[in-house]
C-alpha cells in the first residue's frame, strides 16, 4: 500500500511540474523519479562480490540468448543453456515474430526480452520455473527493446522509440516497474540512448548514445541524472556489461566481421583486447565475475549463420565454444 501511494505521489507531481513549468531547467520526470528511487531501498545495501574471482572455479549458472531453430527468415527465438554447454533448452516455439534482447532476471527465475508477436515491439517475461509468458508493456506508438532487471529485481530498464521518427535520436531510456506498470522515460537526448545494462549496487545506468556523434558509451544516475563520457574510441556499438564488482566494463570494438571483445574500468581507462579477430561481439560478465560469455564468427568466419556462443575468462584465456550448429546463435546474457 505504501508503495502505490508513492507511486501516485510520484505520477501527480510528474503531471503537477509538466502542467505548472512550461520551461522548466529540470525535467520534472527525470526529478520525480529520483524521489521515486530515493525512498526505495537498492542493491547498494548488498555488498559486492569479490574483484579476484576464483581462477579455479567452473562457469556456473544459465546464459540466455537468441537462437533460430525455426529456421523461419527473421524468426528469432529465445534459448538457454548450462554454462558448461549442457541442458540446452528452447523456450519460445517460433512463429511469425520475433523474439530478442533477452536477460535473466536476479533470482534466475525469468526470462525478459522483446517480441514483436502483437505486432509493435513489447517487453515480455518468461517464468522459468511454471513456463507461463507475460506480456509487460503495452505502448501503442513505441517499440521496446533490451530490458534488464535492476539488481533488486524491482525495475526494468529498456530503450524505446517510435516508428517514424529519426534515428538515433528517437531511441531513449525508460525505466518502469517489474510488472510492466509506470514506464518513464529518463533521458531525452539529441543522440538517442539504447542497450541499457545496471550498474552491480543499482545505483547507475550504462549505455549507448551517439550525443558525441558517433556510438560511445555513457554512465548516468538511475534516475537519469549526472550522465558522463565514458569512451572516446570508434567503432563502438552496444550490448555492454558491467562486471559485478563493479569496477570493469565490458564492450565490443571493431568493423563487421572484425570486432573484438575489450574490458576497461569505469573511467574509461586501463583498456585491454581479449579477443583477436573473426567477429566477436555482445559480451557478458558470469555472476562471479570470472568468465564472459560472447558470440562469435571464429570457426566460421565471414558466414551469416556463423555465430556461436562462447566462453572465456575475463583475461581472455581458456575461450570454450557452447553452441555447434547451422543457425547463428547470438546476444548472450549470462545469469545465475
Amino acid at each position: 500500500m505504501e508503495q502505490f501511494f508513492r507511486l501516485g505521489r510520484f505520477i501527480l507531481l510528474a503531471s503537477f511540474l509538466a502542467a505548472c513549468a512550461p520551461a522548466p531547467l529540470v525535467n520534472p520526470v527525470q526529478t520525480a523519479m529520483a524521489q521515486t528511487l530515493a525512498a526505495r531501498p537498492l542493491a547498494s545495501e548488498t555488498p559486492l562480490a569479490s574483484q579476484t574471482p576464483d581462477p579455479d572455479a567452473p562457469p556456473a549458472g544459465k546464459i540466455v540468448y537468441v537462437c533460430q531453430y525455426s529456421k523461419r527468415v527473421r524468426r528469432d527465438q529465445i534459448c538457454l543453456i548450462n554454462a558448461d554447454g549442457s541442458g540446452q533448452r528452447v523456450l519460445t516455439p517460433g512463429g511469425s515474430y520475433d523474439d530478442f534482447f533477452p536477460s535473466i532476471v536476479p533470482d534466475g527465475n525469468a526470462i525478459l526480452f522483446a517480441s514483436d508477436r502483437t505486432g509493435r515491439y513489447q517487453i515480455y517475461e518468461f517464468n522459468l520455473l511454471n513456463d507461463t509468458l507475460t506480456q509487460l508493456t503495452n505502448f501503442s506508438d513505441k517499440n521496446a527493446y533490451a530490458p534488464t532487471a535492476s539488481p533488486d529485481g524491482t525495475l526494468i530498464v529498456f530503450y524505446a522509440w517510435a516508428n517514424g521518427q529519426d534515428y538515433p535520436s528517437s531511441h531513449n531510456i525508460w525505466l518502469m516497474e517489474r510488472d510492466g506498470s509506470n514506464p518513464v522515460k529518463i533521458t531525452d537526448r539529441s543522440g538517442g540512448g539504447w542497450d541499457p545494462v545496471w550498474s552491480p549496487d543499482g545505483t547507475r545506468i550504462l549505455f549507448a548514445s551517439e550525443t558525441a556523434g558517433v556510438p560511445q558509451l555513457f554512465i548516468m544516475d538511475a534516475d537519469g541524472s549526472n550522465v558522463y563520457q565514458v569512451t572516446y574510441l570508434s567503432g563502438i556499438r552496444g550490448r555492454n556489461d558491467w562486471s559485478v564488482d563493479g569496477v570493469s566494463l565490458a564492450t565490443y570494438i571493431g568493423t563487421e566481421w572484425d570486432r573484438d571483445i575489450y574490458i576497461f574500468d569505469t573511467n574509461g581507462e586501463n583498456m585491454r583486447q581479449l579477443t583477436d579477430g573473426f567477429g566477436n561481439l555482445a559480451p557478458s560478465f558470469s555472476p562471479d565475475g570470472g568468465w564472459i560469455v560472447f558470440m562469435s564468427y571464429r570457426d566460421h568466419p565471414r558466414q551469416d549463420l556463423g555465430c556461436e556462443i562462447y566462453i572465456m575468462r575475463v583475461d581472455g584465456s581458456d575461450p570454450r565454444r557452447l553452441t555447434e550448429n547451422d543457425i547463428c546463435d547470438w546476444q548472450p546474457r549470462w545469469g545465475p
